[in-house]
Order: structure tokens, then C-alpha cells, then sequence
């Protein structure tokens, strides 16, 4: 079975009104050969078929079943039994060296007459429904008289279909190669259950949003909402979002992008996803389409649209910052420092070092600008640790210029220093955290132990120890 299962068969999600196929090895153990036939007892179980559905398996072979599901309506199967029965047989071949392999797949092509054919059909339909009728007795016997079968109707009176000699054979008719012949060693079969679970649903979903507008937000900057999806079919949701473009229609994402992009949701649960509004420039239409590709979606469903639109401002000056964790340390440890504050963070690796952070402020207006840094002194400190090697500067329309800030640490600690980014013609400023900790070398010798070996009295020995920084 697959899984290294004995004999549960899980199919797992099935698609109604799609085609789900999985195989298993039927295998014969014992030393005798064996007739087997599957599916019995279970004719209400139409989405089930196997293929084949009885063979003749020789004493140690075995042969590959598969088992296709096809529903047409929400159902969800766990553990229900198919049977397999099977009989010790010995095939009446004039050489018993010779085993002749057959199962109920195997097919052959005639050509039948127009008359013979519809005879033909009409007698596997007459045998089809004897054999369900057989298996519908089979299983009522087996409830142990939980309230009497209902009465079936009288079988209708069928015409009889005479063949036509007259006939030429010209209607191709694919018929099953016949069952060698062979005698039944136990009359009696012996049945072995296969515990069989699958769930037949079409995915479904459930999300409250429809529109999302984003507050205006400042070139270089982000926003960002989330919404939420639930699965509330019976199957695993599969899912591929794409940002289109809401006036052509074509794929553009401009300024949005979604986490996660893709994905499954399984029954019954639900996904939390996160937009983000970045913009970069400034645009008079921000407008996109959020369209989510849900793999066999209920045709009840609608697809999953949803509007998206925002504006962005230009700011006077933007600072190309790498990402700092300053701020989350700190509110771990109940000390919470404003949002406007801007960070930069120094990591020294030991004292007396000068370590150096450097950065790109951005100028994104239509004309140029003269800047400048100063430190807001503190008076509980008795030096700076910290120096801006670029004090002032000019930034022309578009154009970027780079910051360098300084660490010389004396001493091991966190230090830090505040500082005012100011624009004056702009009357503009901005408040910054300057931050530096001292991280102690990690220095280890490479081996931590010497051994030297027999030395003569009043003799000398040299060994050499390596030093990692």
C-alpha cells in the first residue's frame, strides 16, 4: 500500500466530477495460486472502480490494482471496507508448467455483426445486473436483519435479439479475453478487507474583503493591511494570487505585493495574508486588481477579486537606512522609543576601534538643498563617542549623497547619541538614535592542550600554538 500501509488505502482529496487514480500491489504470499476478484459487497459505492477487478495470481506473484475515483457529489468516506476474495485454483492447462496470465483488463477486438453486437451488450448488462443483484443480497445478509430489503421490482420481459447470419461483420466490438479454464481447489473464498478513506468536495472559500484603500503614504515608505481566507470545503485549498493591472487588465503589480503569494489552506481553516503599498514615484492612478487562482473552485463560488488603491506624497528627503532590530530589543525589555525616530546601529568588535556606518540620503524633490547634522548634547556624558564625518553637504534634485557616522568605543557597553538631521531653507528636521555595542573579540587558541615529548635534563623544546581571532 502506499505510505508502507498493510491494508489502509488513503486517497486523500478527490475533486467531484474529476478523475483521482492511485495504485496498490495485490500480492499472493502463500504457495497455492489463487483467483481474486475486488470491489464485492459495495455496489451502492459507484465512484469506486478498480481495475482490474479479478485475475488469476500465481503462488509468490503480484500484480498492481488501481483503484480510480470519480464523485458527483460531496461525500467523505473514512475507513470503509472493500473486499477482496479470493480461491485456491489449479488452471486445467494440458502442462501444468505453463501458467496462462489473465485479469479482466485484458481486452481483445473482433469484428461482430450489427445484431451479434447488440446481443452481446444486452447480455453484459443482463450479467452486470445479476452480479449487483447478487452483491445487494450478499450485503443484506451481512446487516443481520436490520429491517427487511426492500421488495425489488419484477424484472421487465426483454425482447429476444436474434443474429442476423446475414449479416456482414463490420462493427468493431472490444470484448475481454476469456477466463482460462480452472477448478476451484476450495469452493468456499476466503476474504481479506482493504479499509479504504477519501473525501470527494469541490474547494471553497470564505473572505469578508472586497476593497482595500491605502492611507497616502510617502514615497520610499510602506503600508500595509491584511485580510484573511477561509477554507470551508471539506478539501485542501489551493491558491495563486496575481496583481493585474485594473485598466488593461495585464499582469503589473506597481507598488503591491502580497505574502504569502502561494499556497494551501487545508479544511476548515483559515491563512492570514499581508499586502504591502510601497510606492517609489508618484502616480495620478494606483488602482490594481488582486485576483486569487483557487484551484477547483465550487462553480457556486465567485473568484476572488479584490480592488486595491492608494496615494503616495513626495517627501522632502528620504534615507536609504539598513534594517534594525534596536527597536524591537528595546520594547522587549519595556523601554519603547518613538516611531519617527530613525536608527543608526554600530556593532564594535572590541575597543579603541573606529567602526563606521555609511548611508545614502535621497533627494526626490525638483530642486537641490543644503544640509547639515547636529548632535543634541547630553550633559550626563563626559565625551562623544560618536562623530558624522559628513557634517554638511549639498544634495542636488534627484541625486543622493552619502552619510558616513563614526564609532571609536573606549570601553565595553552600549552606547548611544542622539543627532538632528536638519534642512534649513526647507525648515525641515529630523531626530536620530545613534547606537554602538561593543561585542568582545572571540579569540581562541587552536588547540587546547600541548604536549611535548621525552626531553634530555637541562635540554630544550619548542612547540607552536595557534591563535584564531
Amino acid at each position: 500500500m502506499p505510505n508502507g500501509r498493510e491494508d489502509q488505502l488513503v486517497i486523500g482529496d478527490c475533486v467531484i466530477g474529476k478523475a483521482k487514480a492511485v495504485t496498490f500491489s495485490l500480492v499472493n504470499t502463500g504457495d497455492k495460486d489463487l483467483k481474486y476478484r475486488l470491489n464485492a459487497g459495495a455496489p451502492e459505492r459507484d465512484e469506486f472502480t478498480f481495475y482490474p477487478t479479478a485475475g488469476h495470481l500465481r503462488a509468490g506473484a503480484s500484480k498492481q490494482i488501481k483503484v480510480m475515483v470519480r464523485g458527483k457529489e460531496t461525500k467523505k468516506y473514512e475507513n470503509i471496507d472493500f473486499v477482496c476474495d479470493t480461491w485456491v485454483i489449479a488452471q486445467n492447462a494440458e502442462d501444468s508448467s505453463k501458467w496462462i496470465e489473465w485479469d479482466d483488463s485484458m481486452k481483445t477486438l473482433k469484428m461482430v455483426r450489427p445484431s451479434e453486437q447488440k446481443k452481446i451488450l444486452r447480455d453484459r448488462e443482463i450479467a452486470e445486473q445479476k452480479r449487483k443483484d447478487e452483491a445487494e443480497a450478499a450485503a443484506a445478509a451481512a446487516s443481520k436483519g436490520k429491517g427487511k430489503p426492500p421488495a425489488k421490482a419484477p424484472a421487465p420481459v426483454l425482447e429476444e435479439i436474434v443474429v442476423d447470419m446475414s449479416e456482414e461483420p463490420s462493427v468493431q466490438l472490444i470484448d475481454v479475453i476469456p477466463e482460462p479454464e480452472h477448478e476451484l481447489i476450495e469452493q468456499q473464498p476466503k476474504s481479506q478487507t482493504l479499509k479504504t478513506s477519501c473525501v470527494i468536495d469541490y474547494a471553497a472559500y470564505e473572505c469578508a474583503i472586497k476593497q482595500m484603500e491605502f492611507k497616502p503614504t510617502l514615497m520610499y515608505a510602506t503600508r500595509t493591511l491584511k485580510f484573511t481566507i477561509k477554507n470551508t470545503s471539506q478539501i485542501g485549498l489551493d491558491y495563486n494570487f496575481k496583481i493585474v493591472n485594473s485598466s488593461s487588465g495585464i499582469l503589473d503589480a506597481g507598488p503591491y505585493t502580497i505574502i504569502p503569494k502561494k499556497g494551501a489552506i487545508a479544511p476548515s481553516c483559515d491563512e492570514n495574508f499581508i499586502v504591502k503599498f510601497a510606492p517609489v514615484e508618484i502616480e495620478s492612478d494606483f488602482s490594481r486588481i488582486l485576483s486569487a487562482n483557487i484551484n477547483n473552485l465550487n462553480p457556486a463560488n465567485e473568484p476572488l477579486l479584490i480592488e486595491m488603491n492608494g496615494t503616495s506624497q513626495r517627501p522632502v528627503i528620504h534615507f536609504e537606512l539598513p534594517v534594525s532590530e534596536y527597536r524591537e530589543r528595546k520594547a522587549k525589555e519595556q523601554s519603547y522609543l518613538d516611531e519617527k525616530l530613525k536608527i543608526i546601529e554600530f556593532e564594535s568588535l572590541g575597543t579603541n576601534i573606529r567602526n563606521t556606518n555609511r548611508f545614502m540620503a535621497v533627494n526626490p524633490t525638483a530642486q537641490g538643498y543644503e544640509f547639515e547634522w547636529e548632535e543634541i548634547e547630553d550633559e550626563t556624558k563626559k565625551k562623544s563617542l560618536f562623530k558624522c564625518a559628513t557634517p554638511k553637504g549639498l544634495i542636488l534634485s534627484g541625486k543622493k549623497s552619502e552619510i558616513v557616522f563614526e564609532y571609536t568605543p573606549d570601553q565595553v557597553g552600549e552606547h548611544d547619541s542622539r543627532w538632528l538631521f536638519k534642512i534649513p531653507s526647507e525648515k525641515i528636521q529630523q531626530e536620530f538614535l545613534v547606537v554602538g555595542r561593543v561585542n568582545e573579540p572571540n579569540v581562541l587558541f587552536e588547540s587546547g592542550k600541548m604536549r611535548f615529548g621525552p626531553l634530555l635534563l637541562s635540554g630544550k623544546a619548542k612547540e607552536e600554538v595557534r591563535i584564531i581571532n
